[in-house]
């Protein structure tokens, strides 16, 4: 006998296995494919949320199955809160390299960062799990602190490629 209540559940945690995935493996291949070491920094360290993500999701995932229920005893916010660990400092600023790979990059990132914030925001609505409206909340805080973190650097990129064309100041 299926329970929708659960089945629905275990639906929105594997799509949102997929939205982590999709991330991880963009920054994980960046951080390979880039020749700027600001921007492998920056990219390693988006891999590494999304790798936590990931296994957060993944242990949801296995409790829905064993136990029916969402388990945030497994996950303290305050070591996962992404946003905090800014490496857009002065100091990566003045190291960045112009590369239209990073750049492109960047431009993905903010397009899967901008997904998964909906896709979060919109299941937090949707669920009367509590647990699971608290877990969607804090994964769309986090890919919020990675989303500024990729349109500062975003910015940053664009100024520095403006700047190398001629049209600085603008």
């Amino acid at each position: 006998m299926s329970d929708p209540r659960k089945e629905a559940m275990i639906k929105a945690i594997k799509d949102a296995l997929m939205v982590e995935i999709k991330g991880q493996q963009l920054y994980n291949h960046a951080a390979k494919e880039t020749k700027d070491a600001a921007a492998r920094a920056m990219f390693e360290m988006l891999a590494k949320d999304e790798d936590d993500h990931v296994a957060i999701l993944s242990a949801q995932y296995k409790s829905l199955l064993k136990d029916g229920k969402v388990d945030l005893s497994l996950i303290d916010p305050a070591e996962v809160d992404h946003g905090s660990q800014n490496v857009v400092t002065d100091d990566f600023k003045k190291s960045i390299k112009r590369g239209n790979f990073e750049m492109a990059i960047i431009s993905i990132g903010c397009d899967l960062e901008n997904k998964a914030i909906a896709y979060y925001r919109d299941q937090a609505a949707k669920t009367d799990d509590a647990d699971l409206k608290q877990l969607f909340t804090w994964l769309a805080e986090w890919e919020d602190g990675h989303l500024e973190q990729l349109l500062e650097l975003e910015k940053i990129y664009q100024d520095a490629y403006w700047s190398d064309q001629g049209f600085s100041p603008m």
